[in-house]
C-alpha cells in the first residue's frame, strides 16, 4: 500500500432519491396492459409524495396532473406521459438532490461495519426563499424606500480615467440584461465614495453632499443620489450577504432596523408559512405549499419563488475507513494521467507570459487595470466578461502526449476485440513514465462524488466495495459540494473551520496567507441560490451585495493585486501585505463571470493537477463507441455508445423503426439491459427492454440538438442505503479530502515584490523627451550585429563625445517584428535639440534600407525586475555599458579580431558578470545547476571540455584568457562595465525593494545575452548549461589550486 496523498475531514455527504429503487423496477421492468399501465400511473399520480414533489418542481405539470388524475382530457398527453415517467425516474434512482426528489444527509467514518439506514421518518423539508424573488423585493424597496435606508459603496467599482465602471450589472431593462454601467467620476461621486466606505444612513449622506455644494439644489443631490442606487454604485443594507444563514431573517432585521414595519410584516409572515411548510412530513404539504406559493407571488412575481431541499433522516451513516484508503489507491493512478491545469497552449498560459512581458516577475499589478483592454493586457482570451479586445494568435489547444494517445489507443482496441473493459494498471504507469510528478502539483483539497456498491452482504462486511465515480465527479477544492447545503448540517460551522484550517497548514508556513472566500450576485439572479454558502474564511469579498464579515475583514477588488512567484499567478491584498487563498464554496459555474471572478478562481488552480481532467476524454471523443475504463475495483468512466452514430438517418424516424434499429443496436454491441441516458451529468435510467423507457429514448433521437449518449449502470448488486423494511436507495457520496502535508518540505527563497509606484507613474512612465526617447528600429533583422557594431554605435557614440547625450542603451525585440529597441538619456533639452539631427539620420539609414521604419514610444522601466525606484538608474547605467560592450564583442567578431565560437564567449561573459557581482566559485555554480538540466548538452561539452575549462577558469586573474591576445583583448572588451557593476551590485545589498539579488543577476545576464545573440532562448539556455557543466568539471582544480596546462 502507498503513502497516503489525501485524508478525509471527518464527515461526508450521502445523497439519495426519495423513493427506493424497487419503484423503478415495479414499473418499467414489468410487462403491463395499456389499461394496467393507466392504473399504475393513476397510482403514481395519487401518490402524495410524488405529487407534492411535483407541485415543488413544476407548477405547470403538477396542475396537469390534477387535470389526469381528474379524468380531465390533457393536450400532448404523450408529452405529459414522458413528463410524469421521468420524473417517476428521477425520484427512484437519481441521487442527485433536487427539490423534494432527492435529499442530502452527513455521516461519520467508522472501523467499524459500514451501514447506512432510513428510521422511520425519513425525510426533513427545509426551504427559503428563491434570491431571485428575494432580490426583487430588495431592489423594489431600494427604490421605494431609499431615504430609510443604508448604503455602502459596491466593491466592484473600477476608475479609469474619468469614468466610474461597474464590473457587470444585475440590472434588467425590459428583461433583457444590462451589460456595461459607468457614470463620470466627478467631485460629488468621490465625495460620496468616500462618504459611503462603510454603511451611512442615505439622509446623512444627503446632509453631507448638501454641505459640500451648497449652491446644488437639494431636488438635484437627491437625483444624483438616485441614479447611483438604482445603478447599483451604491447598494443598500438590505442586501443580503450570500454567506449567512438565513437571507429572509437578514432582511427582515434590517427592515426592522429602517423601521419599514409593512414589508417586515408581510416578509414575518411569509417567514412563519415557510417554517409551518417545513414542518409537515413530506407529502402532506400540498395546499400549504400552494398558499404560501400564491401570497409569495403577490409579493414578487417571478418564476420560482421558493427553494425546497430535502434532509434525509438517516439513523445510521457510518462508512468504514477503507473507502479512504481506497480513494487514495484511485488517486495515485488519476493523478499520473490528470493534466495541471491551463498547463499547456491554453489562455491562461499565453496570458501568462504576456504578464511577464508587460510587467516581469517582479511587480505585482493593480487586478482590475491588469484585466483592462485599455490600461492593461485585458483579460486571457477565452474570458467573454468582456471579451479581450486583440486578436487571438493562432488556436489554443490541449496536447496530449503521443505516447500517451498510443497507449489508450492499444488498449482501446485490445479492450474492444476481448469484448472488455479499459483495464489500467501500475505498473503501465511507470512505464509511460507518468508517476514522476511534484508534490506541488497535487491539489489541496478535493471533493469526489462515487457511488459505492457491493456484489454480496459478504462482501460489504468485509469492506470489499465496487466504486463507480459519479457522473458530475466531484469539484477542484473539497466543501464547494457541501456549500448549498450547509444550512441544512448539524455543526456545519466545524467542516468549513476544518477545511481553513487545513488550507493554512498546507500553505503558510512563512505565515503569507490569509484565507479570502469570494461570493458575487449574479447578473442572472436565480443563479445565486446555487451560491449560498456558509464558510470559515478570514476575509470574505462580496460583490453586489453586503459582506458577512465586519469591515476589517471585508476586501474590495481594487485592493487585490496580481503578481507571479515560481511560475504561478497569486493574488494578494494591498491593504493587509498578505497572498490570499481564494476560497469559493459554492458549485456555480465561473466560465460566465465577470473577469475578475474567474481571473480569481482561475488562479487558485494554477499549477495543480485537475484531478477529473482526463485525457481519455479527449482522446475518445469522437468514437461512436468506448469501453468502461476500469482501476481494480473503481469504474473510472462507464461504457457510453453514441446510439445516432450508429443509429444512423438524417430524418426522424418512427417509433417502429427505432425499435427495431435499437434491438439490432443492442445485440451488435451487447447492450446491458438497464443503461442512463446521459446529458452532460443529468442521467435518465432506462431499461433497454420496456417500451416506455424506449419511447423516452425515442422522443430524444427524434428531437436531438447534439449526441444521444447512453451509459452502463452500476452492475453490482446491493446498493449501501436500506430502510426499515429492507428496501434499498440508490446513493451516492460526496467525499471531501484534503491533501496530506509533506514535512520537510524546501522552500523556495521568495524575491521582495513591489506594488507601491502606479503603473502610469512618471517614474515608470518616460514620455518622449521626458529625459528619454525611445525610438523602435523596424527592418534590421537580417544584419542586425552589422547595424549595432557599425551603424548604432557610430551615431550614439558620437553623441555621447560631444556631451549631447548622457547615456543609451538597446536591446533586441520582437512585436512580433523583430527590431531594435533604443533608448536615449539626456535633458529634455538637449533631446529635443538633437532630434533634427537624429531624424535625418534615421532618413539616411531608410535611404540606405538599412532600416526600413521607426517608431517613438513611451519608455515603461522595469524598476521593480531591477530593485526598485533607488536602483534604476544604476541598472540603467549597467545597460549602458553593456551595451558598449556588445557593440565592441560585435565589431570585433566582424573583423575577425576575435575569432572564439559563440559559446565560448557568452561562457565567458557570463562568469565574468557573477565573478563582478561578487558570487565565489559555489555560488556560481549552485545559481546555474538550479537553471538547468543537467544531461542537456554533454556531448557538446566533452568535445570542448578542455578548451572550455581553460578559457573559464577565473585563477589568477583569468590566466587561461589571457594566455592568447583575443583572449586579452575580449577580457579588456568586457572590463570595461566593471565598475558599473560593481556600484550597482553593492547597492542591491543596500537598496532592494523588489526582486532579489540573483533574479536581478538573472536578468542582467539574460539581456546581456539578447544583445549580443539575439532573441534566442535554446542558445542562452545552451551558454548556461555549458558553464554549469564547467564550473562542476573545474571544481577539483580550484579546490586544489592547480593550473591547467596546455
Amino acid at each position: 500500500m502507498k503513502d497516503l496523498i489525501f485524508k478525509n475531514i471527518d464527515t461526508f455527504m450521502i445523497r439519495t432519491p426519495v423513493l427506493s429503487v424497487d419503484n423503478y423496477l415495479r414499473f418499467f421492468d414489468q410487462k403491463l396492459t395499456e389499461g394496467e399501465m393507466k392504473e399504475r400511473l393513476l397510482e403514481i399520480c395519487h401518490n402524495p409524495v410524488f405529487r407534492e414533489s411535483i407541485l415543488v418542481a413544476s407548477k405547470s405539470l403538477y396542475n396537469k396532473m390534477i387535470d389526469f388524475c381528474n379524468g380531465k382530457e390533457i393536450k400532448k398527453y404523450d408529452y405529459f406521459i414522458k413528463a410524469i415517467y421521468k420524473y417517476l425516474i428521477r425520484i427512484s434512482t437519481r441521487p442527485t438532490p433536487f427539490g423534494l426528489f432527492a435529499g442530502v444527509d452527513f455521516g461519520e467514518y467508522t472501523d467499524e461495519n459500514t451501514s447506512i439506514r432510513y428510521g422511520t421518518n425519513k425525510y426533513k423539508k427545509f426551504a427559503r426563499p428563491d434570491l431571485e424573488w428575494l432580490m426583487k423585493i430588495v431592489k423594489k424597496l431600494e427604490q421605494e424606500q431609499y431615504e430609510q435606508l443604508w448604503f455602502t459603496v459596491n466593491d466592484s467599482i473600477f476608475l479609469k480615467g474619468e469614468r466610474a465602471y461597474l464590473l457587470h450589472s444585475t440590472r434588467k431593462d425590459d428583461d433583457k440584461r444590462v451589460n456595461e454601467i459607468s457614470v463620470r467620476v466627478t467631485l460629488p461621486f468621490k465625495i460620496t465614495c468616500e462618504l459611503a466606505r462603510h454603511l451611512i444612513h442615505y439622509q446623512t449622506l444627503k446632509k453631507e453632499l448638501i454641505k459640500q455644494f451648497p449652491n446644488t439644489s437639494e431636488e438635484k443631490i437627491e437625483r444624483f443620489l438616485k441614479q447611483l442606487i438604482e445603478n447599483e454604485f451604491l447598494i443598500s443594507n438590505l442586501r443580503p450577504p450570500l454567506t449567512v444563514m438565513d437571507q429572509l431573517d437578514y432582511l427582515i432585521k434590517r427592515l426592522k432596523e429602517s423601521h419599514i414595519e409593512e414589508w417586515s410584516n408581510e416578509l414575518i409572515d411569509i417567514q412563519q408559512k415557510i417554517r409551518t411548510y417545513t414542518m409537515t412530513p413530506l407529502g402532506e404539504g400540498e395546499q400549504i405549499y400552494k398558499e404560501l406559493h400564491k401570497k409569495m407571488k403577490k409579493l414578487a412575481d417571478t418564476k420560482n419563488v421558493l427553494q425546497v431541499d430535502m434532509k434525509l433522516n438517516l439513523q445510521e451513516k457510518k462508512l468504514n475507513k477503507q473507502v479512504i484508503k481506497d480513494v487514495n489507491e484511485l488517486m495515485h493512478i488519476l493523478l499520473p494521467f490528470s493534466m495541471t491545469y491551463q498547463q499547456t497552449d491554453s489562455p491562461l498560459s499565453r496570458y501568462k507570459q504576456e504578464f511577464i512581458e508587460k510587467y516581469g516577475v517582479d511587480r505585482e499589478v493593480p487586478l482590475l487595470e491588469m484585466l483592462d483592454n485599455d490600461l492593461g493586457i485585458g483579460a486571457p482570451m477565452d474570458y467573454t466578461n468582456p471579451k479581450n479586445a486583440r486578436l487571438a494568435v493562432g488556436v489554443p489547444h490541449q496536447l496530449i502526449d503521443e505516447q500517451l494517445r498510443e497507449y489508450f489507443l492499444h488498449k482501446y482496441i485490445e479492450a474492444v476485440k476481448d469484448k472488455k473493459s479499459i483495464t489500467i494498471t501500475e505498473d503501465e504507469i511507470k512505464e509511460l513514465g507518468l508517476d514522476d510528478y511534484d508534490y506541488q502539483s497535487i491539489p489541496d483539497s478535493l471533493d469526489i462524488n462515487v457511488i459505492i456498491k457491493c456484489d454480496s452482504e459478504q462482501d460489504l462486511e468485509h469492506n470489499h466495495f465496487k466504486y463507480y465515480i459519479g457522473p458530475n465527479l466531484g469539484s477542484t477544492h473539497a466543501g464547494k459540494s457541501f456549500g448549498r447545503f450547509s444550512y441544512m448540517m448539524e455543526g456545519e460551522e466545524k467542516l468549513f473551520e476544518t477545511l481553513n484550517k487545513e488550507m493554512l497548514n498546507l500553505n503558510n508556513d512563512s505565515g503569507e496567507y490569509v484565507t479570502c472566500e469570494l461570493v458575487y450576485l449574479p447578473n442572472e439572479t436565480r443563479h445565486a441560490n446555487v451560491t449560498r454558502n456558509i464558510h470559515n474564511s478570514e476575509y470574505e469579498l462580496a460583490l453586489f451585495t453586503n459582506n458577512s464579515k465586519d469591515e476589517y475583514h471585508r476586501l474590495s477588488l481594487n485592493d487585490i493585486l496580481i503578481g507571479i512567484e515560481n511560475d504561478m499567478f497569486y493574488a494578494k491584498s494591498k491593504t493587509l501585505n498578505k497572498k490570499l487563498i481564494i476560497t469559493m464554496n459554492n458549485m456555480l459555474n465561473t466560465q460566465n463571470a465577470p473577469n475578475a471572478i474567474r481571473f480569481l478562481y482561475d488562479i487558485s488552480l494554477d499549477g495543480k493537477k485537475i484531478w477529473c481532467n482526463f485525457p481519455w476524454d479527449t482522446i475518445f471523443q469522437d468514437y461512436a463507441y468506448i469501453p468502461a475504463i476500469e482501476y481494480k475495483n473503481f469504474v473510472i468512466a462507464p461504457r457510453k455508445w453514441v446510439i445516432n452514430k450508429i443509429i444512423k438517418t438524417n430524418d426522424k424516424i418512427s417509433f417502429t423503426e427505432f425499435e427495431k434499429r435499437f434491438k439490432k443496436f443492442c445485440s451488435d454491441y451487447d447492450v446491458p439491459k438497464y443503461v442512463y441516458l446521459t446529458f452532460a451529468d443529468n442521467r435518465i435510467l432506462l431499461n433497454t427492454e420496456d417500451e416506455n423507457c424506449l419511447r423516452i429514448l425515442h422522443h430524444e433521437f427524434n428531437n436531438r440538438y447534439g449526441n444521444i449518449i447512453l451509459s452502463s449502470y452500476e452492475e453490482a448488486d446491493l446498493h449501501l442505503v436500506k430502510d426499515d423494511a429492507e428496501k434499498e436507495y440508490v446513493c451516492e457520496l460526496v467525499i471531501p479530502l484534503v491533501k496530506v502535508k509533506q514535512e520537510n518540505r524546501q522552500w523556495y527563497a521568495k524575491a521582495k515584490k513591489s506594488n507601491h509606484i502606479p503603473s502610469f507613474s512618471d517614474i515608470r512612465v518616460k514620455l518622449p523627451f521626458e529625459n528619454w526617447l525611445y525610438l523602435k528600429l523596424y527592418g534590421v533583422h537580417s544584419r542586425a550585429d552589422d547595424f549595432i557594431a557599425f551603424y548604432l554605435s557610430e551615431y550614439c557614440r558620437e553623441k555621447l563625445a560631444k556631451g549631447e547625450i548622457e547615456k543609451y542603451f538597446f536591446i533586441r525585440y520582437a512585436d512580433p517584428e523583430q527590431h531594435i529597441r533604443l533608448r536615449l538619456n539626456a535633458s529634455e533639452e538637449k533631446l529635443l535639440q538633437i532630434y533634427p539631427d537624429m531624424k535625418q539620420w534615421l532618413r539616411t539609414l531608410i535611404d540606405k534600407r538599412v532600416v526600413s521604419r521607426f517608431s517613438i514610444d513611451c519608455y515603461e522601466r522595469e524598476i521593480e525586475r531591477y530593485g526598485g525606484t533607488e536602483l534604476i538608474d544604476l541598472a540603467e547605467n549597467l545597460f549602458f555599458f553593456d551595451s558598449i560592450v556588445v557593440e565592441d564583442i560585435l565589431k570585433l567578431k566582424r573583423l575577425k579580431h576575435i575569432q572564439f565560437s559563440d559559446e565560448v564567449i557568452g561562457m565567458v561573459s557570463i562568469i565574468h558578470y557573477m565573478e563582478q557581482f561578487g558570487l565565489n566559485y559555489e555560488s556560481q555554480l549552485d545559481f546555474l545547476q538550479q537553471q538547468v538540466n543537467k544531461q542537456d548538452y554533454r556531448e557538446d561539452f566533452q568535445k570542448n571540455r578542455s578548451v572550455y575549462m581553460k578559457v573559464c577558469n577565473t585563477d589568477n586573474d583569468w590566466q587561461g584568457l589571457r594566455d592568447t591576445d583575443e583572449g586579452m583583448l575580449l577580457l579588456n572588451v568586457l572590463n570595461q562595465r566593471n565598475r558599473s557593476i560593481k556600484e550597482y551590485a553593492s547597492k542591491i545589498q543596500d537598496g532592494l525593494e523588489a526582486s532579489s539579488e540573483l533574479s536581478i543577476l538573472d536578468s542582467v545576464i539574460h539581456l546581456h545575452c539578447n544583445r549580443l545573440f539575439g532573441i534566442d532562448r535554446e542558445f542562452e539556455k545552451k551558454i548556461r548549461t555549458l558553464v554549469a557543466h564547467t564550473l562542476y568539471a573545474l571544481k577539483y582544480i580550484k579546490a586544489h589550486g592547480l593550473v591547467l596546462k596546455n
